[in-house]
C-alpha cells in the first residue's frame, strides 16, 4: 500500500488524535471512579436529639445528656453527635434485606421531622440507610464514633 504525503500526514493526524481521545477517556472513567463520601446529617443543621431504642442524647442548653447514662462524659457526648456532621462515610445503593434495622431519629432545629436512619449489619460491618436509595457504610470501627459503643 502506497500512500502519499498527504496520506501520510492524514493517518499521522487521525492517529495522535486517537491517542489523545484515549488517554482523555481513561482519565474520565478513572475521575468517575472516585468513591463517592458524604456525612449522615448536613453540617448546616443543628442537632438537637438522637433517639435509639437503647438510649436518647438530648442537648441540655449547651451541654448534651444521656438517658440511660451511657457512662460518657458530657465532651464526650458532644463529640459523638459531632460525628454525626463530620465523618465522612462511603455512599453505598441502599439494600433491600428482610434483617430488621436499628432505627435511629436523629431531630434537628431547623427540620419539624426528624431524620431517620436505619442501621443494617452487614457482615462484620453496618450500613446506615438514610434514604430509600443511599446507604452508608460504617466499618465496625467507626460504630463508636456514632453510638458511643
Amino acid at each position: 500500500m502506497r500512500l502519499s504525503s498527504k496520506g501520510w500526514n492524514n493517518v499521522l493526524i487521525f492517529g495522535v488524535l486517537l491517542i489523545i481521545f484515549i488517554f482523555n477517556f481513561s482519565h474520565k472513567l478513572r475521575l468517575s471512579s472516585d468513591i463517592q463520601q458524604r456525612t449522615v446529617i448536613r453540617n448546616d443543621l443543628t442537632i438537637v436529639e438522637i433517639k435509639t431504642p437503647d438510649f436518647n442524647i438530648t442537648r441540655t442548653g449547651r451541654t448534651w445528656k444521656s438517658e440511660p447514662d451511657l457512662g460518657l462524659s458530657t465532651q464526650q457526648l458532644a463529640s459523638l453527635v459531632e460525628n454525626w456532621q463530620s465523618l465522612l462515610l462511603e455512599t453505598r445503593s441502599a439494600i433491600k434485606t428482610d434483617r430488621h434495622p436499628y432505627p435511629i431519629s436523629v431531630y434537628t432545629s431547623k427540620q419539624e421531622q426528624p431524620s431517620s436512619v436505619l442501621l443494617f449489619q452487614h457482615g462484620d460491618d453496618y450500613l446506615l440507610q438514610i434514604d430509600s436509595s443511599t446507604s452508608l457504610f460504617l466499618s465496625a470501627q467507626q460504630l463508636p464514633l456514632l453510638l458511643g459503643r
